[in-house]
């Protein structure tokens, strides 16, 4: 018997998991899991989907976007209605407007960083 395998979590390791998690709490406009400790913060999806974690990891490296010195190892593409509105968005819950990638110009999304240089993704892109 196969069992059905569900998403967990999504954990992104940071110096500081609840400053990491006020950001994409505030961008996201999710609530904090109360259960959270110092070093594992959850964020809850009211749509019910796997929640997104932030990890301590004292040692960590933020990626070096574009230059692959130290590369992405992950990062979130966040759907928008338009790429004003998901600018608007990243800019005001503190994210850093990252170089587009050069043959992405007209591209249906846009690079920020967050605050701790993660690169994420606002998408206006077809559901």
């Amino acid at each position: 018997m196969t069992t059905t395998l569900r998403l967990a979590a999504f954990a992104i390791d940071c110096p500081d998991p609840r400053a990491l998690a006020g950001f994409y709490g505030r961008l996201l406009g999710w609530e904090l899991d109360p259960e959270s400790d110092d070093d594992w913060v959850e964020l809850v999806d009211p749509a019910g989907g796997a929640p997104l974690a932030f990890q301590r990891d004292p040692g960590y490296r933020p990626p070096t976007w574009p230059s692959r010195d130290v590369p992405q190892m992950m990062h979130l593409d966040i759907r928008v209605q338009t790429l004003a509105e998901g600018h608007e968005r990243a800019i005001a819950a503190g994210a850093t407007p990252l170089p587009q990638p050069p043959d992405q110009q007209g591209a249906s999304f846009r690079v920020y960083a967050d605050p701790d240089g993660h690169p994420f993704c606002m998408c206006a892109c077809k559901e």
